[in-house]
């Protein structure tokens, strides 16, 4: 509570010294949280107001020069205040960033992306609010799934089962859900989504994906360097339980958990899996 306290009396000293009321501000400096929504700004050309990120965003190159301001967890309130930021974005919801936006005086956007629908209502939001290259983004990712889908429909339906965590030596995994943006890209490209009917991120035994009977396994790695061990491992791992070496794949790009301006890619991505 002190230092709540110490950053409420600085933060309307700062701001009456300065004279940069915000009602009189072009909203130019954000301070933005979470890495969808960080590239999802950057690919809507609102890069150059970004004053400040959380400590994971790392895409585009650019946002190695921006000062980190903790995570969505423990944001530094007082570093936040510092950089003089004319609004705060976040993915997700925050009270305590709520909180310090008010103690500032400027607005507190939130977003969602949870769903496909949440990552274009973000760029709705974008372009409603400040324009810039929002629209034509959101209309790149339409023709971008459209043309996947053009590419798909050629092929029957396939089902495809996402796991996005399983450890070497279980016999159970995390899959991507119903809920998720990864059956939402999937329908969208003319494609079926293979997961317990309840759950955006459920686990699943072995015994449960043989009664799912998915055309395609797919496994997420993001980040992971090892990838000819995991593949190997993975692939061997579904083989003994009946799948077939070309039903299993594994992908690696350290973005494919973001569905921010990299989503179109993710797309690419899984449908390379299945042609």
């Amino acid at each position: 509570m002190k230092t709540l306290l110490f950053l409420v009396l600085w933060a309307i000293l700062f701001c009456s010294c300065s004279g940069t009321g915000s009602g009189s501000r072009e909203d130019n400096r954000f301070v933005v949280l979470g890495p969808s929504l960080v590239e999802l700004m950057y690919a809507s050309g609102l890069g150059t107001r970004i004053v400040g990120i959380d400590r994971y965003s790392d895409w585009p190159e650019e946002t190695g020069n921006l000062p980190q301001v903790g995570g969505y967890i423990d944001p530094s309130l007082e570093q936040i205040a510092s950089l003089d930021p004319t609004s705060i974005h976040i993915s997700g919801e925050s009270p305590v960033l709520r909180e310090l936006a008010e103690t500032l005086g400027i607005h507190c956007y939130t977003y969602r992306f949870d769903t496909l629908a949440d990552v274009f209502g973000s760029l709705d939001s974008l372009d409603a609010r400040y324009g810039a290259q929002a629209a034509d983004f959101r209309d790149e990712l339409y023709e971008k799934l459209d043309s996947l889908a053009a590419v798909m429909e050629s092929s029957a339906p396939v089902s495809v089962m996402i796991v996005i965590y399983h450890e070497r030596g279980s016999s159970s995994m995390t899959v991507a859900g119903m809920n998720t943006f990864f059956a939402d890209l999937l329908t969208s490209v003319n494609c079926e989504m293979s997961a317990p009917g309840t759950g955006s991120w459920p686990m699943i035994s072995v015994e449960g994906v043989i009664d799912l009977s998915p055309d395609h396994i797919i496994c997420l790695y993001p980040g992971k360097t090892d990838t000819t061990e995991i593949m190997t491992f993975e692939k061997n791992f579904w083989m003994d339980v009946g799948f077939e070496s070309d039903q299993v794949h594994c992908l690696f790009e350290p973005y494919i958990m973001i569905p921010g301006g990299r989503i179109g890619l993710i797309a690419e991505r899984i449908c390379s899996c299945l042609l």
